[in-house]
């Protein structure tokens, strides 16, 4: 981290003319997050910030960049990028600031900024998809799910399966790939959490980490935010956000969407993201050394296990989280709490 700080400091002053500052003041680095990415806020004469190290190796920041300006020019509040060097993975851009949505939710503000956070929603769902942008198939859908296997169940909890579950397992992930591939499919964040939602000025939203853009059904990203790890809804409020995103979706066939049709959505996008989650997270925590977010494996189990049991299909799959899998993960967290 240290060699990095030095290094960003180092190129950062060789083009400081391109940055409308005179000075750089101090840098210091950003709280530890889920990504392959570090970052650093720079203090400047004029202003503040961000400055962003990545792999070389990889085209993380190329793609954020042309993704960055994609969103801009159809006015989508991103952070704007001023300056890169793509061969040595540096990057600054735009500072949003400290006020991070999730960490700034409160009773009386949280309705206003679940409205905000699906209204920005809608508005990335209203614009038609970039060229080039991955479409997520049932095959991605369904690779993205076996990370469930390989870094929770084998990897996180060393658990051995049967032939009989490791069937269970599979028709649950064909059963739900094809739930969400079959739903209206737009422009998608795919990682729409009030952790990378923003709040500026005025309580305008921005939003951050947007590199995994791509085609994807269109209740991935609602139920990001109505099912936050951090701030579990009741049911009444469940659906009272609910509403709130039916009254105005004109990005979407009105004939199609209904609450029902919401509802049944929104669990299986849920599904889907919750077994991916469980296996990026413990992936994070297994190769990459970062477990800070490893606690938030119990309630991603529990939003998986509590809405797998209104469908006949999955039940067998519910009963397995439940009865194998959720006593030996509470377990394994017992020696991180």
């Amino acid at each position: 981290m240290d060699n990095q700080r030095e290094e960003l400091l180092e190129w950062t002053n060789s083009i400081i003319e391109n940055l409308d500052c005179n000075e750089i003041i101090n840098i210091v680095p950003l709280r530890e997050q889920a990504s392959l990415r570090n970052y650093f806020r720079l203090e400047t004469d004029q202003d503040t910030k961000i400055a962003v190290f990545s792999d070389p190796k990889t085209d993380i920041n190329r793609v954020f960049e042309n993704l960055s300006l994609g969103l801009l020019n159809r006015g989508v509040n991103v952070p704007k990028i001023e300056a890169f060097d793509h061969e040595r993975g540096f990057m600054i851009m735009e500072d949003f600031g400290d006020k991070v949505l999730q960490l700034e939710m409160n009773p009386e503000d949280e309705q206003k900024f679940y409205k905000s956070a699906i209204n920005q929603l809608q508005l990335m769902q209203g614009i038609s998809p970039f060229e080039g942008l991955r479409k997520l198939s049932r095959e991605i859908l369904n690779d993205q799910m076996k990370l469930f296997e390989e870094w929770f169940l084998i990897g996180l909890l060393n658990f051995e399966y049967s032939s009989e579950q490791k069937r269970i397992i599979f028709d649950a992930y064909t059963f739900i790939a094809e739930e969400c591939a079959n739903q209206p499919q737009v422009l998608c964040h795919f990682d729409f959490e009030f952790r990378n939602l923003m709040l500026l000025e005025g309580n305008k939203l921005g939003i951050l980490d947007f590199q995994d853009l791509c085609i994807g059904a269109y209740s991935l990203d609602l139920v990001s935010i109505l099912k936050d790890l951090e701030n579990p809804l009741k049911e009444e409020d469940l659906d009272k956000y609910l509403e709130y995103f039916l009254k105005d979706h004109n990005h979407l066939d009105k004939d199609y969407l209904y609450q029902d049709n919401l509802r049944r959505d929104l669990d299986f996008s849920g599904f889907q993201r919750q077994l991916r989650i469980l296996g990026t997270l413990s992936r994070l925590h297994l190769r990459d050394k970062k477990s800070f977010r490893l606690l938030d494996l119990d309630q991603t189990l529990k939003f998986l296990t509590e809405d797998l049991i209104k469908y006949r299909e999955l039940l067998n799959f519910q009963e397995f989280l439940t009865e194998q899998v959720e006593p030996r993960l509470q377990k394994v967290l017992e020696g991180f709490k």
